[in-house]
């Protein structure tokens, strides 16, 4: 049962604010529910036992933004006064719990003893290590400015709230579903085990789970499962709505409101925690969101372009156009130094926006296969990733597109006449220095129709020494080298057209997160979904004479 006690502003002095941290409401863990049992024996404090980092959502990566400090057992309830530190992230959230827009509080902890009473099980001794913000608590009854003289007692409650246990049968079966232990369960039925004997054995079993408040996937890593799945259905379905969405809010927080109501943002960073089989112990893996994959799936990573992430609104990224004179001086009062005013100016880039959208059935979004998800992953970051190749290489500079390299005025042109030459290769290269650019970070991007003409073209006639020399790597897209330089594939670049240049003289911004949405009546008639995805960016060439076009 969920009660909410009356807001107490007054109890907050400076950056210090009483809390309730946990208390024994029980909570439902899908099978049986929880019980933490308060008492001062029950209760072990990690560390020195007087205080807990505080923590933003579990997640230990990052730095804590203060501490719990005072903690102590007081009528079924463990309190403490939270206190925020002087970093600007702490700062924040204490604003917002002030303002009332943040008022959760969920903790991690690990269970050291229990025992089973019908479907209920008592943890009667456990350890908490650490406290976190969060929006939504597995414990509603934890939160801030607490009355006393408001609170309930909770013992009548918990005595009264225990549901009649279901059927032998049916229980084992939810319970060997939802822990997967199906083999298990069907043999506890037909050899007629107790329901309680099978709980029991079912929760030892993973007992190396430690078990948190929902928000936290494994107590002993407090990393979260963030799962594009889930947050597909929690835009079909807010009572669905979770982890997903807190980073979404806090993503808001950081780079502005979604661009659509019924939507949320997805960030390029988020670890994940995956688990090979029932039982097994998890780990943290960076299986990475949509903006992963797109750099795996697409060319212009693997080239060097220089990226920056994290924008939030125009940006200027300056240049220089001439060098600074730089002499040789005697320093025997006869010489003097050349005087030069470098010649400076700006490249910016302005967020435009590039959409993408996936159709679905509803079947396979209540998936919760692994394969299934990254599959779904990569089926959206190949249209993203296709689309920014084609920006980057061969964009208009109109209908909301950046100038492609191969359209912007200054860069190297080389015409290879009838068929390209080992000398006319030479000369695409010769034109970066020329133009006072090192030979750094260089590669060919060309178009897979050519392959074959530059892998059969010998440098020199009578010698089995080609323009081409095939090495392909399935890791990074290459399929080899021409005069030294890494060469690579996109269908982007037009058959017979050849681009040399150093890439990091391309600037490729990305602004904010991506933000997803989901249209449930897209194809009503078939049940399918569509899943729109939208990222601003912009792209530049930073260094005209960086680049070089060749052709036939």
């Amino acid at each position: 049962m969920n009660r909410f006690l009356k807001i107490d502003l007054q109890r907050a002095e400076g950056n210090t604010i009483p809390a309730i941290l946990s208390t024994d409401t029980p909570v439902d863990r899908g099978g049986y529910r929880e019980i933490l049992v308060h008492t001062d024996e029950s209760i072990t404090i990690r560390g020195n036992g007087n205080s807990l980092p505080l923590l933003t959502a579990h997640d230990s990566s990052e730095p804590a933004i203060g501490k719990v400090t005072d903690i102590h057992v007081s009528n079924g309830k463990l309190r403490g006064s939270l206190v925020f530190g002087t970093s600007q992230r702490a700062k924040e959230l204490l604003e917002d719990i002030k303002a009332r827009v943040i008022d959760g509080i969920s903790i991690g902890y690990q269970i050291l003893h229990k025992e089973m009473v019908g479907d209920t099980l008592r943890a009667t001794n456990w350890e908490i290590f650490e406290t976190s913000i969060v929006g939504v608590p597995a414990d509603m009854e934890t939160g801030f400015y607490r009355s006393q003289h408001k609170e309930k007692n909770m013992d009548t409650e918990n005595s009264t709230t225990v549901k009649e246990e279901r059927q032998r049968c049916s229980e084992i079966t939810e319970i060997g579903s939802h822990f997967q232990h199906e083999a298990e369960a069907k043999t506890a039925i037909e050899s007629g085990e107790s329901l309680d004997n099978f709980r029991t054995k079912v929760l030892d079993k993973v007992q190396s789970r430690a078990y948190s408040t929902p928000l936290v996937k494994e107590v002993g890593d407090s990393k979260q499962e963030y799962s594009m799945f889930s947050a597909i259905q929690g835009l079909l379905n807010p009572q669905k709505r979770g982890y997903e969405f807190e980073v979404s809010q806090d993503q808001a927080r950081k780079y502005g409101a979604p661009k659509l109501a019924n939507s949320i943002l997805i960030p390029s960073d988020t670890r994940v925690i995956t688990k090979a089989t029932a039982g097994a112990n998890t780990t943290a893996t960076d299986v990475g969101q949509v903006i992963d994959f797109v750099q795996q799936e697409a060319v212009f990573p693997k080239l060097g372009v220089t990226q920056f992430t994290g924008l939030s609104s125009s940006f200027m990224i300056p240049r220089g156009t001439n060098d600074v004179t730089t002499s040789f001086l005697a320093l025997d009062g006869t010489t003097a130094i050349t005087e030069s005013t470098p010649t400076l100016s700006n490249t910016t880039l302005n967020p435009r926006s590039l959409a993408s959208i996936v159709q679905v059935s509803h079947k396979f979004i209540v998936q919760s296969s692994v394969d299934a998800e990254s599959w779904l992953k990569r089926l959206m970051a190949e249209s993203i990733a296709n689309k920014l190749d084609y920006a980057i290489f061969d964009g208009s500079g109109s209908s909301n597109q950046p100038d492609g390299i191969l359209n912007v005025a200054g860069i190297g042109q080389v015409d290879y006449g009838a068929a390209p030459t080992y000398a006319k290769i030479l000369d695409t290269i010769a034109l970066l220095p020329a133009s006072n650019h090192k030979l750094k970070n260089c590669n060919w991007v060309i178009n897979n129709a050519d392959i074959s003409v530059l892998a059969s073209t010998v440098k020199v006639t009578g010698e089995p020494d080609f323009l081409l020399d095939l090495d392909v790597d399935g890791t990074t897209g290459r399929v080899g080298y021409m005069a030294g330089f890494p060469v690579y594939v996109d269908k982007n670049i037009t058959a017979t057209e050849y681009l040399f240049g150093s890439f990091s003289s391309y600037a490729l911004g990305f602004f904010g997160p991506m933000e997803m949405d989901v249209d449930d009546a897209y194809d009503f008639a078939k049940g399918n979904i569509a899943i729109r995805t939208i990222q601003d960016f912009d792209g530049a060439v930073l260094t005209n004479s960086a680049f070089a076009r060749a052709y036939t």
